[in-house]
Order: structure tokens, then C-alpha cells, then sequence
């Protein structure tokens, strides 16, 4: 009996452990979700509560781990409690709402968890500068006539001063108005010059401390007349490219890469010249060369044929070895391809570089079947 008081009271006093967090005192309580309210701009370890473990006796703090659900913050252990810190810069334009638990584990029997939900909203802080859609802007407009409008966004909290933007002129505000609140420009005052001005345009948050920024707008003004013929143009032609920093890239890498096309094909273009250039004046070459071959063939078989009379002598003294006939035959043969090699040439002479070429071909084929005559001549 005394064993199962003692248990009934060990487990009541373990239930009676909670997590307790302390904020400082300028952070501000929400009533809706009962959230803590800090503005955002703190620091990586900055400091955002303390953390206690309750208990009516003593609670050692070396026999709990704490841990955090968010890698937004972290709990680091003092001597006697815990501390909730920052790991990184609070920014309400990244996440302006945090909700995440501290889980609490006994690290002795019977191994006890608990658990704290945390919510933290982040309140806005004035650090954005209204920013425009364009860095420079262009347009026609008739005097009292047409309007232009332009726009500019602050990414502070919605619906709060620190978004709201008024716009404002910083040079021609006699010629020129602007509506601060929608961004419209109209030109209020007639001119007889129609000529191309280039105003300012100053966009400015109502935060503490205020925040502006400023773009360019150039206007072309025109007559009435000159509008109505601007009607008949149509707005989608491929010659009206609207001149911003983008376009302008676009453009001169299309221009870039049209140069270097043309460079290459007038390349190719002085290449394939030269190339045939060359051919031609190897060709020609080559035919004189052949030319002067054939003249020269034909002299060395004149040549020969004066000596055939000498040889026919010759041939009488080796009638007696047996060997007239063949003889006989080899000069018949090579006198048979002076005949054919003169018609040949003869007839070459009449055909284009091309078939002289041929021709050349061939009667150096003969010349080296005369050759191999002449040597087995000789061998016998």
C-alpha cells in the first residue's frame, strides 16, 4: 500500500512539470492567437525568451534536452534555464509568421515529454524603397488630350504606411501634372513647339523615415493630327521595339551574331575563288608540262627510227644464234607505237585541257610498254 502512494505521488509531481517561456517585457502579446509580436530586423543570436522548467520541487536542468521544430531559432542551455535565440535575420518580407513547438525530453526514468506550441508574429519594419515596373519610360502625347500612366509597388505590409506610395514630379511641373496617388501624367499647357521632354518621377513610401526612388519619362508631344496618322500604324510592327535595357541586348546580340554569319560566308565565299584559282593554274601547268613530254617522245622515236638501220644490221648477226625471229617481232612492235603514238598526238591537239590530259596519261603507258621492250631486247 505504502508503495502504490509513493508511485500515485511520483506521478503527479511529474505531471505537474510544464514548460514556462518568458519574453522580454517590449515584446508585445497578441490578443488574437496569443502570439508574441517582435519587429523584424533582429540579428542571427539575438535573444527572444527565456525557457523554464516547472515544478514544485527542483528540476534539474542538465536531465532535460530540449529541441526546436524551426531552423529559424534555436535553444541554448544556461547554468539554471534555457534560452530561445535567433539563428538568422528576422525578415518580415521572407516569413512574417512563425508557429513551431519546443519539445522537452527527460533524460532519467520514466523518460517524461513535453511539449510547448510557440507562435511569433513579425511586425513590418519601413526597410523597402518603392521600386518602378520599368527604368525608363516612353511615350507620345497630345496636349490636354492624352494621359500616361505609370506604376510603382513597395513590398513593405499591405494596406499600411509603409506601402503606400505618392507620386510627384522634379522638373516640368508647369507643363506637365501627376496624380499623386494613381500615376497618371497629362500635359496641362499648350505648345506650338511639339518637341521631346524628359521628366522625373519620384515615388515615396509615408514610412518612418520615409523611403523614394525616381525614373525617367520621356515624352514625345504631337499634334492632333499627327495622332490620328499614328492611328493608322499598326502597334504589333516589327519596327517598333520598345527601348529598354533588355530589348537593347536583344537587339545587339541579333545584330552580333548577323555579323559573324556574313564574316563566315564571305570567307567561304573567297576560299572556294582561290581554290579554283589554284586548279585552274595547276591544270595549265600541268598541260604544258605534258606538252613539252610528248615533243620530246617524239623527238627520242625520230631518233630511233634513224638508228633502225643500224639495229637491222645488228640483227643479221644473231640470225645465226636462233634469235631473228623474236627480234624481228619487238622491232615491228615498236615501230607500230611510233605509228600509233604520232596519230595519237595529232589527234589530241584538237581536244579541250581535259582530254589532252587523258591523252598524256596514255602515251605514258605506251612509253613504258616501249621501255619494257627495250629492256628484254637487251636481257636476250
Amino acid at each position: 500500500m505504502i508503495i502504490i502512494i509513493f508511485f500515485l505521488i511520483f506521478i503527479s509531481s511529474i505531471n505537474s512539470i510544464s514548460i514556462d517561456i518568458r519574453y522580454p517585457q517590449f515584446f508585445h502579446q497578441s490578443l488574437n492567437d496569443s502570439s508574441v509580436e517582435i519587429t523584424e530586423g533582429k540579428s542571427a543570436g539575438s535573444f527572444i525568451a527565456f525557457i523554464n522548467l516547472i515544478n514544485d520541487t527542483q528540476i534539474i536542468p542538465n536531465e532535460w534536452l530540449l529541441n526546436i521544430t524551426d531552423k529559424d531559432f534555436k535553444i541554448q542551455s544556461n547554468s539554471l534555464s534555457y534560452s530561445l535565440i535567433t539563428t538568422q535575420i528576422l525578415d518580415r518580407e521572407r516569413k512574417n509568421f512563425y508557429e513551431f513547438f519546443i519539445n522537452a525530453q527527460h533524460l532519467v526514468p520514466p523518460y517524461e515529454k513535453l511539449t510547448k506550441l510557440i507562435r511569433i508574429h513579425i511586425l513590418d519594419n519601413n526597410d523597402c524603397i518603392p521600386s518602378f515596373n520599368q527604368t525608363i519610360y516612353q511615350t507620345t502625347m497630345v496636349p490636354n488630350d492624352s494621359i500616361f500612366k505609370i506604376n510603382a509597388f513597395d513590398c513593405d505590409e499591405p494596406n499600411t504606411e509603409n506601402s503606400r506610395i505618392t507620386y510627384s514630379l522634379s522638373n516640368y511641373q508647369d507643363l506637365f501634372r501627376i496624380n499623386e496617388t494613381t500615376g497618371i501624367i497629362e500635359c496641362i499647357k499648350n505648345t506650338n513647339t511639339y518637341e521631346r521632354y524628359e521628366i522625373i518621377v519620384v515615388a515615396r513610401d509615408h514610412g518612418k523615415p520615409s523611403l523614394s526612388s525616381s525614373t525617367l519619362v520621356q515624352i514625345q508631344l504631337i499634334s492632333s493630327i499627327n495622332k490620328k496618322n499614328l492611328l493608322f500604324v499598326p502597334s504589333s510592327s516589327w519596327l517598333h521595339v520598345e527601348q529598354n535595357p533588355q530589348n537593347i541586348l536583344i537587339l545587339a546580340g541579333i545584330l552580333a551574331a548577323l555579323f559573324v554569319f556574313l564574316s563566315l560566308f564571305i570567307c567561304l565565299i573567297c576560299c572556294i575563288k582561290y581554290k579554283l584559282k589554284r586548279r585552274k593554274k595547276e591544270n595549265s601547268l600541268t598541260t604544258t608540262t605534258n606538252l613539252n613530254n610528248i615533243h620530246s617522245m617524239l623527238n627520242e622515236k625520230k631518233f630511233s627510227s634513224t638508228s633502225s638501220t643500224t639495229s637491222s644490221n645488228e640483227l643479221q648477226q644473231h640470225t645465226a644464234n636462233g634469235q631473228f625471229t623474236r627480234i624481228a617481232d619487238d622491232l615491228h612492235f615498236e615501230r607500230t607505237a611510233v605509228r600509233k603514238k604520232k596519230n595519237f598526238f595529232f589527234f589530241s591537239s584538237s581536244l579541250s585541257v581535259e582530254m589532252q590530259h587523258i591523252a598524256t596519261m596514255f602515251l605514258d603507258s605506251l612509253r613504258c610498254n616501249e621501255c619494257l621492250s627495250k629492256y628484254i631486247l637487251f636481257t636476250t
